[in-house]
């Protein structure tokens, strides 16, 4: 994870790739989730509906901007230079187009674009997505879901 800084309440599943230049805040990734570079997730956010915005005036500023968690499902991808807001919580198997940001969470197996993020479409149809979720083929090492594809594929 050349020049990706995460906090200590981040955390990152198995066989998962990170990009360069990302920053994670508050973050529980799946396994097998693709994070391309210079990505953002859950970094803070300032309370527009006090007086002030400089976070100097914050008793616990990391903690008062940083109040929620985000979550990401397994086998995510995330395009470059996308933005996910704090307390958004993505599907397995989602999409998140480069140059996105995320606003709301995002329902497995969607393919989201734009800013804010909006379904462009679904990777699959919903009896697909209910035999890969109910698979569970994340929770297997490499070669075991390799099997578990192949039985996949010819349903």
């Amino acid at each position: 994870m050349e020049s990706c800084v995460t906090d200590d309440f981040t955390a990152i599943g198995n066989y998962c790739y990170i990009g360069k230049y990302c920053y994670l805040t508050k973050v529980n990734i799946g396994n097998y989730c693709s994070i391309a570079n210079n990505v953002s997730i859950g970094q803070g956010e300032h309370d527009l509906s006090k007086i002030f915005t400089n976070s100097i005036f914050y008793e616990n500023a990391f903690e008062e901007l940083t109040k929620n968690c985000c979550e990401i499902g397994n086998d995510v991808w995330t395009g470059v230079d996308s933005i996910i807001k704090i307390g958004v919580k993505i599907g397995n198997g989602a999409v998140i187009g480069a140059n996105s940001v995320v606003t709301k969470d995002v329902p497995s197996y969607a393919i989201v674009v734009g800013s804010p993020a909006r379904i462009l479409r679904y990777r699959f149809e919903q009896k697909k997505i209910a035999i890969i979720e109910n698979s569970q083929w994340w929770i297997s090492p490499p070669s075991e879901a390799k099997n578990i594809f192949q039985r996949l594929e010819l349903e």
